[in-house]
């Protein structure tokens, strides 16, 4: 008969140390491949967040050179008389205007005025920031303005139809085209 609360003996055998200390590698080499399928995961997140930001950056671009074409144009329409007097190609410097917010000024004076106006906004906001006005060739009546900042990915580049001035290198464009005497 067997005794109810005694445990049935086993015979213990040892494993010898060769195997214990494969063991060890084994699971050392799985913990190393872990931590580089992690480190890849890290690093894949890294570079997606940088690119988030990337995109990101450049539509606050977008957003503020549309403002700024936005604005100039509305002073076009307004001055619309003196239209050929905004064209401006790229990099030309605005002259000295008289502060026609606190005096009267000339409708060729607000011209200068206007465009003092828009490159300190470009020069504020957009980086190394430009603009170029035009008469579209191919569209009677049709002007345009082209924003430009430095961009060197030249990630937004807009086409140069209707004799549109090109985007200059490293520079992203934004182009609007609009009807002064509407």
């Amino acid at each position: 008969m067997q005794q109810l609360n005694r445990p049935p003996t086993h015979r213990r055998t040892r494993q010898p140390k060769q195997e214990s200390k494969n063991q060890q590698g084994i699971a050392m080499l799985e913990a190393l491949i872990a931590c580089f399928i992690l480190t890849f995961g890290v690093l894949g997140l890294l570079w997606l967040h940088q690119q988030a930001l990337m995109q990101q950056r450049q539509q606050l671009m977008r957003s503020v050179a549309m403002g700024v074409a936005d604005d100039l144009a509305e002073r076009m329409r307004m001055n619309n008389s003196q239209r050929a007097i905004y064209a401006k190609p790229w990099g030309s410097a605005t002259h000295a205007a008289p502060n026609c917010s606190a005096t009267a000024c000339t409708r060729e004076a607000l011209v200068a005025w206007d465009w003092q106006q828009l490159q300190e906004s470009i020069q504020s906001q957009l980086p190394e920031g430009d603009a170029a006005v035009f008469a579209l060739t191919d569209v009677a009546h049709w002007w345009g303005i082209v924003i430009a900042w430095r961009d060197a990915n030249e990630s937004y580049r807009t086409d140069t139809t209707s004799g549109t001035p090109p985007c200059p290198a490293q520079m992203s464009c934004w182009r609007l085209f609009f009807r002064p005497d509407r």
